[in-house]
Formats: C-alpha cells, structure tokens, sequence
C-alpha cells in the first residue's frame, strides 16, 4: 500500500520525561471534629523531597455521624436532616509552609452551592454528585435522603452515619498545574476547613423540640504525587533560580467574599456598599438570604435564596454605573438578569452547558419577587474587560486595587422586603497568583 505523501516517520523521537506517580492520602490530625468544641479541621500535606502535586483529581472524604436529638421525645426520624459534604464547610484556609495564610474562601459552603446550581447539570447531580456528597439528585435540596438522629434518649448521641466524598474547591486545589510543593523548606503546608453550625448546615422538617448536632470523622484529602528524574529536578532549580525572588508562578480562579445586608422593610433603591479590592476581579455575584431563615432548623438557606423584591440592580464601582443600564427583573421577565450571571461563568455560548435551575419550579427556579418564596436567585456583574495588554498588572478582568469601596444597589418594589433584615453575600472571582521560590517559599497575590 502506498504511503502517503503527508506521513512522515521519525526514527529519533523525543523520549518524555520519566516520573513516578502514587496516590497520597493527608489525614487530618486529630479523628474526630464537631462544630461546638473543635470546628477547625487541620489537614497537613507533608510530600516528598522534590515531589510534586497534582490536584486535577483530588477528592476530600469524611464520615458524616448525625447527633440530633428530640428533646421532648426519642425519635431517629423526628430527628433525622438533610445536608450535603459541602454544607458542613463554612470556611478554607490554606497555609503556606511558614504557617501564613495563602488563600481564604468564607462561606465557602454557599458559594459551593451556587457553582453547583449554575454549573452542574441534573445528570451529573443525580449519577455522579449524588452518590459521592450526599444532598439532592437534582437543584431542589429537599429532595436529598434523610439521615436519621438519635434513637433512644433525649441528649447528645451518635444516630446514623453517611461517608460523603466531594472536590474541594479552592484555587490551591483547582488541579490546572502540578504544584512543586517538595521544593518548599519549612513546616508542612495546610488545609484548615472551619465547619458550620449544625443549624445551618442541616435541616429538620420538623423543627420543635429539636437540638441538631452532629460530628464528622476519618477525614481525609487524597491526591497524586508525582516525582521527575534527577535530570528534570536540576533543570526546574535552574528556572527558579532564574526567576530571582519572585519565583515562579501559576494562575489559578479564588473567590473573595463580603458581608452585608438591606434592612427590614426597605422599599426603592437601597445602597449596600462593601470592598474588594483584587487587581484582577472576574465578576461579582451578590446572593440574598432572609437573615433568619440562616439558622431556622427547617430552611434550606444554603441551598436556596431569596430574590426579596428587587425589580432591577446595578453595581457602582468608582463612580461609575455598571451595566449602563440596571439589569429588569420581574416574575414574568427575568431572562436578562439570568444572562448576566451565565456570562459572569462563561457559559452563554456553551450549547451543551445544562444547570440545575428551572423556569419556574419550586425551590429550583431562578427568580420569584415575593421574599418569602424560595429561589436560586443571584445577581451578577461581568467584569472581563481583557485589557491586560494595556495593563500587565491585570490577567483578565478589572483593576480594583485602587477602587476603594464598592456599592451594589437593588431596587425594591413597593411591597418591601418584608419584616426580616436581608443578608448581603457577595462573591468577587478573581485570579490569583501562587507563586513559588528558590528559598522554599510559596506566597499569593491577588
């Protein structure tokens, strides 16, 4: 058969570079943690000398034990709740090898939850997240599976018990790169998960009489670790020696978080400032929650939001309106405002993207105006503006370091947003930095 004139052969190809590949498991250091005596979950990540870690396929698991109890009456049903792996998780701190903190993700079980409401379709939900971190099959959370409490008793026990296994979503984690994390010199870095309050991390259909509790274990974060031949080692010191004190860097997504809230019967436009200030903000997302629903045993408020009466927004950032035009929002228009927060995620033009929002089904529409009826509601601001050939201190997106402080400002109908304080969470994308040294260091900059 003829070859082709197209088809060369080589007979000198180029030999990859050899590594060794094994899977690491990191413990936390103590076995057992709960939310009212030791919250703060210290995992530490001793590697190899030289060795390097990829995170592109990490997962973190734990044993979820349910400790609810009925006060007034022993029932593990009365007693049993609803959650998820990553409604447990309040905060992630990670921890450079001198002990400083590198990256901080707060609330970090709300933004959890909306990445999944926006990114994930049902599909995924039911066959894949389902099985691994518990909670619901599809956007609506109350369709998760009940995990029964306490049996016999009216104090404090162990009741049922879940494995959970889910990603950790952090820029640290993220998994676009190896990370050299064997070239540091010092203590070992950290993962520190600070766990929820058992009243907003679980929900109790039937709240009376209820004291929710309970306690995670065996808590483990598994990843692979990778070690080149000597030959490549040398060649990487070369390069960081090359990059002199800045050190070599990769550039990965971490969200910034900001607090605060739209008083209780507030009507028109209400100005809620806050600050952020990264070099490099991707988008901002301003989520609203009725500030007692947070700690109701039998709210979703994790899983769902509230869109409180807001018939349009903006954002102000140095004095200038962003969109020129404040973004509609009704009952029976609402396209536009669900554009915004798509595009903040890129996901306009993606045909095969799916989410687990719906038109208007319970507890998994987008948007409803009345306070009191659950939604995913979130409102969102693009900020690529790509003018990093203008700019080399920006990646992607805006420069907000020296913007000062910010102002989101919802318009509230009429009817007001009813009788309870709104809480504000705001969640700026930004890229981020991770820079590594000759000396051993690792440091951020956002």
């Amino acid at each position: 058969m003829a070859t082709p004139d197209q088809v060369k052969f080589s007979t000198n190809p180029i030999e990859g570079t050899s590594a060794e590949s094994e899977l690491v498991i990191f413990r936390s250091e103590l076995p057992s943690y709960n939310p009212s005596s030791n919250k703060f979950v210290r995992i530490n990540l001793p590697v190899a000398d030289k060795a390097w870690i990829d995170w592109g396929d990490t997962t973190l698991s734990l044993k979820f034990t349910n400790r609810t109890y009925d006060s007034a009456s022993a029932s593990a049903s009365e007693s049993a709740v609803k959650t998820q792996l990553s409604n447990l998780i309040r905060s992630v701190s990670i921890l450079n090898s001198q002990g400083e903190q590198i990256e901080y993700v707060n609330n970090y079980n709300l933004i959890s939850n909306i990445m999944d409401d926006y990114s994930m379709g049902t599909d995924h939900k039911s066959s894949v997240e389902e099985i691994l971190a518990g909670g619901s099959g599809s956007g609506d959370p109350n369709g998760a599976v009940d995990i029964n409490g306490v049996a016999s008793g009216t104090v404090e026990a162990d009741g049922s018990s879940l494995v959970l296994t889910d990603r950790l979503m952090t820029g640290f984690t993220s998994g676009q790169y190896l990370l050299p994390l064997g070239y540091l010199v010092g203590q070992a870095s950290a993962i520190v998960l600070e766990l929820e309050d058992a009243n907003t991390a679980l929900y109790n259909a039937t709240s009376a009489n209820r004291v929710m509790a309970y306690k995670v274990e065996n808590v483990e974060l598994r990843a692979k670790q990778i070690r080149f031949n000597a030959v490549f080692n040398q060649s990487f010191e070369r390069t960081l020696a090359e990059a002199g004190n800045v050190g070599i860097n990769y550039i990965t997504e971490s969200f910034i978080h900001n607090q605060n809230s739209i008083p209780s019967a507030s009507t028109s436009t209400v100005n809620v400032p806050f600050s952020c200030n990264p070099r490099s903000a991707k988008y901002l997302l301003a989520c609203h929650r009725v500030e007692t629903d947070i700690t109701t045993l039998d709210k979703f408020s994790l899983g769902v939001r509230t869109a409180c009466e807001i018939q349009d927004y903006k954002f102000e950032i140095q004095g200038k309106q962003y969109p020129s035009q404040p973004i509609k929002c009704a009952d029976d228009n609402f396209s536009q405002a669900y554009a915004q927060v798509l595009d903040c995620l890129g996901q306009i033009g993606a045909l095969n993207h799916s989410t687990l929002l719906s038109k208007a089904t319970a507890r998994t529409r987008f948007y409803a105006r009345a306070t009191a009826t659950e939604s995913k509601f979130v409102a969102g601001l693009p900020l690529e503006d790509f003018n990093s050939a203008t700019n080399p201190s920006v990646y992607s997106g805006m420069n907000l370091t020296t913007a000062g402080q910010l102002s989101y400002q919802p318009n509230i109908s009429s009817t007001g947003v009813g009788g309870t304080a709104i809480r504000v969470d705001f969640f700026t994308s930004c890229d981020m930095s991770i820079h590594f040294t000759l000396d051993g260091r690792r440091y951020t900059v956002r």
